[in-house]
């Protein structure tokens, strides 16, 4: 009984092991899908001139930060109130 018990503890520790690196395989093949596009987008936008990055709305500082993801469009509010009683004023 001895023998059974410590071989399925020794079985439930290996198919922790075997999950354990099959989620470090799974999260290694994400990071490098995430690192080629990364390289990609920076290769493709780096080759691109200035005038077509300015047709585009960005400038060459940019392009780090949008290959990154962190590059945010300053949005303009189309429903700003004014304040009537400045009218003519301001």
């Amino acid at each position: 009984m001895k023998q059974f018990v410590l071989t399925a503890s020794n079985w439930l520790n290996i198919s922790g092991i075997i999950e354990m690196f099959s989620d470090m395989y799974r999260n290694f093949k994400l990071r490098a899908e995430k690192r080629r596009l990364r390289k990609q987008t920076l290769n493709e936008l780096g080759r691109l001139t200035d005038h077509e990055l300015h047709d585009l709305g960005i400038g060459r500082s940019d392009i780090m930060s949008i290959a990154n993801g962190t590059f945010h469009e300053k949005k303009v509010l189309n429903d700003v109130k004014t304040n009537n009683n400045l009218r003519g004023w301001v």
